[in-house]
């Protein structure tokens, strides 16, 4: 039973490190296997998450203008439509009958005018004569001049048939995707049908999300420096980080004042659809700086009551608690502002297993 107890410690011992040569006095000394990483300098990147909100810079909501039958439809739910389109053809007869009727009281009132004109510069010449009296010349000018606001009145209507003919063709007026038709061939439609399809623009895509004003202006100050040294990406939710970046496009002109925040918005390149409109995802935004700092792996960083600590390695094969000021991280790396040196070791991987001055091993470092 002596000797089954001794094994039993022994393989505790073993499970939980491994065994140097024997301290002076006979005691052995119980070496924790870790990891250990070289601290090493990465330029210095503030980074902050928000929660964002993809939006279509352009929605267009497609009513009718004029009434008709549908007799053509130019897209299937769904399709990636491009500017000027057709999307939906109306009957058209009655409007190219009302655009003839209205070239036809066009050339009318020109052939009116044209001879309202000859009377009047006839009679005016004969009143300077004196072979005319004042009134007749009045009488000739003032129906020389009614011909003429018919004319304009003709021409008016004119314009308005033609638009009215043009509208007939209903197009896509942004390139976009279009949804699902209200109204399918066949269907009589007035202009208080409602909305035909909507047509979003997808690409590319707006992102939309709420900074605080004290985040906005320490990070950056205004928003030229936001749009040059900001990094934007955003994770979807899949947890996926999408692969475009992102270009800061304005902020909001006014702050929530309830929030204290402003929000902001950013376009991103969305040619495969990735970016699904009213969806959610996470904003990244970093902060470019062209200072370089010591940098740590992120999972080398322990806290308690005091702060911050990595384990140093010192020369000797033992650990000490070192007290850091940490910076940004990108999740790749931690910027360390205070507390270690470019080229000290650190223990990277196992540091649950160590306290102040315990003795460890560990593979050699590959650089």
């Amino acid at each position: 039973m002596k000797l089954y107890g001794k094994l039993m410690a022994a393989a505790l011992i073993l499970s939980a490190g491994s065994l140097s040569a024997q301290k002076p006095g006979g005691q052995p000394v119980l070496k924790q296997v870790v990891s250990v990483g070289e601290v090493t300098e990465q330029t210095d990147l503030e980074s902050r998450k928000f929660p964002g909100l993809v939006l279509s810079p352009s929605v267009v909501h497609l009513v009718p203008r004029v009434q008709g039958e549908i007799l053509k439809i130019g897209f299937k739910d769904g399709d990636a439509v491009k500017k000027g389109q057709m999307l939906y053809q109306l009957d058209s007869i009655k409007y190219q009958a009302a655009v003839k009727s209205a070239e036809a009281k066009v050339a009318e009132y020109k052939a009116k005018v044209k001879y309202a004109k000859q009377s009047y510069d006839r009679t005016r010449n004969l009143y300077t004569k004196e072979a005319a009296s004042l009134d007749t010349k009045e009488s000739t000018e003032s129906v020389f001049e009614a011909f003429n606001a018919g004319l304009l009145a003709a021409e008016a209507e004119l314009i308005s048939a033609k638009e009215d003919l043009k509208n007939c063709t209903i197009v896509s007026p942004i390139n976009g995707i279009a949804g699902t038709t209200h109204f399918t061939a066949g269907n009589y439609i007035t202009p208080n049908s409602g909305t035909l399809v909507t047509v979003l623009q997808s690409d590319p895509i707006r992102v939309k999300f709420p900074m605080s004003i004290r985040i906005f202006l320490n990070m950056f100050g205004d928003l030229e420096q936001l749009r040059k040294n900001g990094i934007v990406r955003v994770v979807r939710a899949d947890d996926s980080v999408y692969k475009h970046e992102g270009y800061v496009e304005l902020i909001d002109n006014e702050a929530n004042k309830n929030t204290d925040s402003i929000i902001v918005y950013v376009l991103f390149p969305n040619p495969e659809r990735a970016l699904i409109p009213s969806s959610t995802v996470t904003v990244t935004l970093t902060k470019k700086s062209s200072s370089k700092q010591p940098s740590i792996s992120p999972g080398a960083v322990l806290h308690d009551s005091k702060g911050s600590y990595v384990y140093k390695v010192n020369g000797n094969d033992t650990v000490s608690k070192q007290y850091v000021t940490l910076g940004g991280t990108n999740g790749q790396y931690q910027i360390i502002l205070k507390g270690l040196k470019v080229g000290e070791r650190i223990v990277v991987d196992g540091t649950h297993k160590l306290f102040d001055g315990a003795h460890i091993e560990y593979a050699p470092l590959k650089k």
